[in-house]
């Protein structure tokens, strides 16, 4: 079964046929190496209302709203 990870930089999403919270890559789109989270995690992060995001938060990357998000409790992340 294909997961999809998103690239932090730009969200530009990958498949892989392993499932974990995330993977480091140099993204083929923005050229960037770095993290790409899982999709599940991605949902969670926007499931965030607006009024308990950080302040801002339009301006991070998705690593940094995962993150600040897990920091300040607004999502938590368990094991399978």
């Amino acid at each position: 079964m294909s997961e999809t990870y998103v690239c932090a930089r730009c969200q530009d999403a990958v498949e892989r046929n392993f499932e974990v919270r995330s993977i480091i890559r140099t993204c083929s789109e923005c050229g960037e190496n770095g993290r790409f989270l899982h999709r599940s995690l991605v949902e969670s992060l926007s499931a965030i209302a607006t009024e308990n995001r950080p302040d801002g938060w339009d301006q991070m990357t998705l690593d940094e709203r995962f993150e600040a998000a897990l920091k300040e409790g607004l999502i938590t992340v368990t094991r399978k």
